[in-house]
């Protein structure tokens, strides 16, 4: 019996989370499915190989031969990349939304293109609710799946053992934020409670930011809190930031919003209470004084009675840490995706 043909498409190849959520499920179902990743760029040749173990990768070039498939997954929700895949002929169409639109977007020039999809997957129940339906509101509902992404955790936890890094920790209290250093990574926020944990006296604390900025505006913005906290530390990017987390505190996600957030599972996976932005999808993740501390959006005026809390429970929150069965949740998603994927046409 011949294998399906599955065509991922993801415009830009990086390493975050959308490219992880790719290789994880790849890793899971490649001996089902002969799988294919189209991509128009990728930054690191490292990735590339390790998706070619799991499927073909395949740099998309001006004039393409067609081709045909059995299912495309756009892991990317923007409208213009049904365009450039003119040359893709897939028998189901497939919406895999790691993104999740802002409140101040615009949701609906996007509809013609969430219409044409067979089946619509996203990774939380709040990335669901931002998906503009219009006036199709039941039949887009019934091509929804909520589905969590695949987390390999024990992947996780051997490459947070690969070395030690020397990072001079801070006695009382260490932090630590990776994140595109963009805008809507909620930086002020960082800045904020840095303000209070400074007028806090005696108090010894350090905040890691790992990432890497893609324009001017957003390397500045780092080392503007640099400049203002030493305690601040710039690390950079790190394709496996892990060693380091497993040496905080706390891992801290302050985002303007997330459609998941695997920063925030990263952290709990290797023991790490969160503090992370109030954002709908983190309280999929965050229990507020039981994990970790959820921080409000633009009430400022409750950052310092936050800090302390920050300060004064970390040990309780680490011992709260609810036992999750990352395995189990690892499992019904691959059996939810396998569903998706071996429906034939018109299912």
């Amino acid at each position: 019996m011949n294998k399906k043909k599955v065509v991922f498409y993801y415009p830009d190849m990086y390493v975050g989370g959308v490219e992880m959520a790719i290789l994880n499920l790849a890793k899971r179902i490649y001996k089902d499915y002969d799988l294919y990743f189209f991509y128009r760029s990728i930054s690191n040749l490292e990735f590339a190989k390790e998706l070619a173990k799991y499927g073909v990768p395949r740099n998309i070039k001006f004039r393409q031969p067609i081709f045909e498939c059995d299912v495309l997954v756009y892991c990317s929700l923007w409208m213009e990349s049904d365009d450039y895949l003119y040359f893709l002929k897939p028998k189901r169409r497939v919406l895999w939304c790691h993104a999740m639109i802002p409140p101040s977007g615009n949701r609906f020039y996007q509809l013609p293109f969430i219409r044409k999809m067979d089946d619509i997957v996203v990774v939380s129940n709040a990335a669901n609710s931002t998906i503009p339906r219009g006036l199709y509101t039941s039949k887009i509902n019934k091509k929804i799946h909520t589905i969590y992404n695949i987390v390999n955790v024990e992947e996780i936890k051997q490459k947070a053992e690969l070395e030690t890094p020397e990072l001079n920790l801070a006695r009382d209290l260490n932090i630590s934020t990776t994140a595109r250093l963009s805008h809507e990574k909620g930086w002020h926020r960082i800045k904020l409670l840095c303000d209070e944990f400074s007028k806090m006296p005696g108090l010894d604390w350090k905040w890691y930011i790992i990432g890497e900025g893609y324009f001017p505006e957003e390397v500045a913005r780092v080392h503007t809190l640099l400049d203002r906290f030493p305690q601040v530390k710039f690390l950079g990017r790190k394709l496996n930031p892990f060693p380091i987390v497993k040496q905080m505190d706390y891992v801290a996600l302050l985002s303007d919003f997330e459609s998941w957030g695997l920063v925030i599972t990263e952290g709990k996976i290797l023991g790490k209470p969160v503090i992370a932005s109030d954002f709908p999808a983190a309280h999929e993740q965050v229990t507020n004084d039981i994990n970790g501390v959820i921080v409000p959006m633009d009430n400022y005026n409750r950052y310092r009675s936050i800090a302390y809390r920050i300060v004064s429970n970390k040990d309780l929150y680490k011992e709260r840490l609810k036992t999750y069965d990352f395995e189990k949740v690892n499992q019904e998603s691959v059996k939810e995706w396998k569903k998706i994927l071996d429906k034939e046409k018109g299912e």
